[in-house]
């Protein structure tokens, strides 16, 4: 696999190159500037460690949501459904309901 053109000259001989530009930019506070860049350096790898264990804890988090979710919902599957009960209408009386005629005017 090829690395970018950027990345190629970061042999000995970029890292010389480097070197000689860092001395020529910064001179005497080149090592307080080193500091200063491995400072932010360290602060960056904690902010990443820390959005990545937020990350994760999220992911757990609704990982065990889902499963206790399906859980129940294997419970519920299995519960026994149970028929309504039939019961007959009650009896109707016998009698017989005559229709009265309307009044005659």
């Amino acid at each position: 696999m090829r690395l970018p053109l950027a990345f190629d000259f970061l042999g000995i001989q970029g890292v010389l190159i480097l070197a000689v530009i860092g001395v020529l930019l910064y001179g005497e506070r080149l090592p307080e500037v080193a500091a200063s860049l491995g400072k932010q350096l360290m602060q960056l790898k904690k902010s990443v460690q820390g959005i990545r264990s937020e990350i994760e804890s999220v992911a757990l988090d609704a990982k065990y949501s889902v499963a206790r979710s399906t859980e129940k919902a294997e419970d519920v599957a299995y519960e026994e459904a149970t028929a309504p009960k039939f019961e007959p209408p009650p009896a109707e009386p016998t009698a017989s309901v005559s229709v009265a005629e309307p009044p005659s005017v």
